[in-house]
């Protein structure tokens, strides 16, 4: 696949997730854009369990843990829809402040960063994103990950099970790779 096919992709995913404006209609799409978009996806072919929100009516909480290097593109995705709940963003919050988070984006962890903060996340109903290297192969649950000059996903179902997170079967069929594919 060439990379403007990727990018129209990705713009559709973008377009998708209600993430266009005249703003982006006048400047290029930067990769954390996409990378907004892709999050905001993955939530959206995620199922959650019972009692993962304090109410019928409480937001989707999307956490930034680590340095902000979306710019304004995490945060754009405030007050915008998923699953029928708004979405509320936090940024630079520290890993014990996770709390109340659905989704947690994790910026830049070192290793023996990423071990302890997936820890304190174990068990919990939350899906955890990050861009760093061997992310689901250190217990994350969706890795963003560069191949073929553009971005791709890998899945790790025991993570998500472990967090008793259920991804569509069209999100598992989209992902480059997922670990523990059998379970």
């Amino acid at each position: 696949m060439s990379f403007s096919s990727v990018f129209r992709r990705a713009l559709l995913l973008a377009a998708a997730a209600g993430l266009t404006s005249a703003a982006w209609a006048q400047s290029p799409v930067s990769e954390w854009d996409l990378k907004a978009a892709l999050v905001f996806n993955f939530a959206r072919y995620i199922e959650w369990p019972d009692g993962a929100f304090a109410s019928r009516d409480a937001p989707m909480v999307f956490c930034l843990v680590g340095r902000d290097r979306f710019g304004g593109s995490f945060t754009a995705l405030e007050g915008r829809k998923l699953q029928g709940r708004p979405v509320k963003v936090r940024s630079g919050i520290a890993p014990e402040d996770s709390g109340g988070c659905q989704v947690v984006f994790i910026a830049d962890p070192t290793e023996r960063q990423m071990s302890p903060l997936l820890r304190t996340l174990a068990g919990r109903p939350v899906l955890t994103v990050s861009d760093s290297e061997n992310f689901i192969d250190n217990g994350g649950a969706i890795g963003i990950v560069q191949g073929d000059h553009r971005l791709q996903f890998e899945v790790n179902r025991a993570a998500l099970d472990q967090a008793h997170l259920k991804a569509s079967a069209q999100l598992l069929k989209l992902a480059r790779a997922v670990l523990g594919q059998g379970g």
